[in-house]
């Protein structure tokens, strides 16, 4: 993989609070132009305070996001996306509508109606099992059917980035291997990838290069291969150990 002159994301020293209980403290991360990276830690640690914060949802008390070469920590919601990020946050759809008039409503941000269409069939395209129940209601799909339709709405604003929380949540298994191809589909097409993930077996085996996160705090980054040939230290990591170079050795 070739080395970009600006990442996709940077997250610079990014402290956030609830009120008056503070979260993030400090945290660093990056994804590189057409890279995966995972976010890894138990529940509770500030990982999807993490996202909201990239996502514009929640303004840091200190810290910058960029997206690409651009300042975005001061962007609403809408101007990240129209720079290039999507994020996919559990199974959220409308039920009563189809998977088309989902897709279709997902386009909403585009001001050319016609790209718009044209979007939504790339994405069924891309999904061949959504496209074969473009007609259907989304309240009729099945759980990982209703994750790909969330990847396929992720696309159809064509991302430069794209972020993941927690896709492989409660489905079996067989399925999330077919959604990890698609992921892999997806960033061999260009799109960078930010993982937020439970399972660290599923994010390891997808991503280039992992954080893990303890206390809003990143303790360690690693590449993939490493932490999936150590799986002691990653042990320890998840359990909120700082693993000393030495120890890591």
């Amino acid at each position: 993989m070739s080395q970009p002159s600006a990442a996709a994301l940077s997250v610079s020293g990014v402290c956030a609070s609830y009120g008056p209980v503070q979260v993030l403290f400090g945290v660093d991360l990056c994804v590189e132009e057409g890279e995966m990276v995972a976010l890894l830690g138990p529940n509770g640690v500030g990982k999807s305070t993490t996202l909201r914060v990239i996502g514009g949802l929640l303004r840091p008390d200190a810290g910058a996001v960029h997206l690409g070469t651009a300042d975005a920590t001061a962007w609403s919601p809408r101007k990240r996306v129209e720079a290039g990020l999507s994020q996919v946050v559990g199974q959220a759809s409308f039920g009563s509508l189809t998977v088309v008039e989902n897709l279709t409503m997902h386009g909403y941000a585009a001001k050319d109606r016609t790209w718009v269409r044209e979007a939504v069939e790339a994405a069924l395209m891309i999904f061949p099992r959504l496209n074969a129940r473009r007609n259907q209601p989304a309240a009729t799909l099945s759980g990982g059917e209703r994750q790909m339709l969330a990847l396929a709405k992720a696309i159809v604003n064509d991302p430069r980035l794209l972020v993941i929380d927690e896709f492989s949540l409660g489905l079996a298994p067989v399925v999330v291997g077919g959604l990890m191809e698609l992921v892999r589909r997806l960033n061999e097409r260009g799109t960078s990838v930010l993982l937020v993930e439970q399972s660290v077996n599923v994010a390891l085996s997808l991503v280039h290069r992992a954080y893990v996160m303890e206390k809003g705090e990143i303790i360690a980054e690693e590449s993939a291969a490493v932490l999936a040939a150590d799986p002691d230290r990653v042990r320890t990591l998840m359990l909120g150990g700082h693993v000393s170079e030495a120890e890591a050795v």
